[in-house]
């Protein structure tokens, strides 16, 4: 091979060498822009999906609702509300005794045994008897009571610590133990408030209760001397079943007076149709001759804080014939 026909051979390898590089180039080229243009397509076909925001849900005005369903009551001034309130913040909250019969509530065993001195004493005077008597000093200078009714998860043992606990407060206190699981309270169970009042706490009635516990509670709603008035929960979520109805019927045959508590106002989704159940149920609710409380334990975009119990406060105050002002005889410990 002579010297040109090398140089011609080898400038034509070049040039091959370099169309094949062109063509490996255009190749990778050619992928990525078809990989490309497939992921294009692909999500293209895809569906497009706008970003909803659901619209908050409206706020629930606890004060209107108030007015609204209590015609009849006078609405409490804003002073004795605050009153009441620092009475609850600083009382001494104890646990005292559970029952799990009605014999076994402390008195009730000894009311029997003094029956007739009682009834001759109360008949001879109305007031109580302070220091020593011949009658055992508990009976005759017991603490009014209010009982929590309701049905099984209507959130009693809930608002009792929500009762008990101060308002500046997110997270609630746990005076009383309260479960996710229906029908957890099995006995009545009675707190000390400042030593000036006591709450009892009652089983609910309905799903996982048993007989026994509602002849406890019947028992306890009818013959309870100390008994001042009873506050019948109901689930705003749930609305009145028909075990309610049955109770508001008991404790009116028996002349037990009693308040109505919606709880769980911060489940509620849609405070219109929450009115639009209320309006139906008005001719009911005014029958009953309640007061009708709305209260939240937990807080939410609807609730933003724990409403209803400043009132609440002050109708148990009311109803156990305290005064505004009054503070609690035990404090919390500082």
């Amino acid at each position: 091979m002579d010297y040109k026909l090398l140089r011609r051979h080898l400038h034509q390898s070049f040039i091959c060498r370099q169309a094949i590089s062109n063509i490996k180039n255009i190749v990778v080229a050619t992928n990525a822009a078809i990989s490309g243009l497939a992921e294009l397509r692909s999500k293209s076909s895809r569906p497009i999906r706008h970003k909803t925001q659901s619209s908050p849900n409206p706020s629930v005005n606890f004060r209107d609702l108030y007015k609204k369903y209590n015609n009849g009551f006078t609405e409490p001034a804003v002073a004795e509300l605050n009153s009441v309130n620092h009475f609850f913040n600083s009382a001494d909250v104890k646990y005292e005794w559970s029952a799990g019969r009605f014999m076994d509530v402390p008195g009730e065993s000894l009311k029997a045994k003094y029956s007739q001195q009682l009834e001759t004493r109360i008949g001879y005077s109305g007031k109580k008897f302070p220091g020593k008597t011949y009658i055992p000093f508990e009976l005759v200078n017991g603490l009014p009571e209010v009982a929590f009714l309701g049905k099984s998860n209507a959130g009693k043992s809930t608002l009792l610590n929500n009762l008990t606990t101060s308002q500046k407060r997110i997270s609630l206190e746990s005076t009383a133990r309260s479960s996710r699981w229906a029908g957890f309270t099995k006995t009545l169970n009675s707190f000390n408030v400042g030593n000036e009042l006591r709450i009892v706490d009652t089983p609910g009635y309905g799903f996982n209760s048993s007989i026994g516990q509602g002849d406890l509670t019947m028992q306890y709603l009818k013959e309870r001397k100390e008994l001042a008035r009873t506050f019948l929960l109901i689930s705003a979520e749930q609305g009145f079943g028909e075990h309610d109805l049955q109770i508001v019927d008991f404790m009116r045959d028996n002349g037990i007076p009693f308040e109505i508590v919606f709880t769980k106002m911060d489940k509620i989704r849609n405070i219109e149709k929450f009115e639009q159940s209320m309006e139906r149920d008005r001719k009911f609710l005014q029958s009953t001759m309640a007061r009708i409380l709305f209260t939240n334990s937990s807080t939410s975009k609807s609730c933003k804080k724990r409403y209803g119990i400043d009132i609440l406060r002050y109708v148990i105050f009311e109803s156990c014939g305290l005064e505004p002002g009054l503070k609690p005889s035990r404090k919390k410990p500082q």
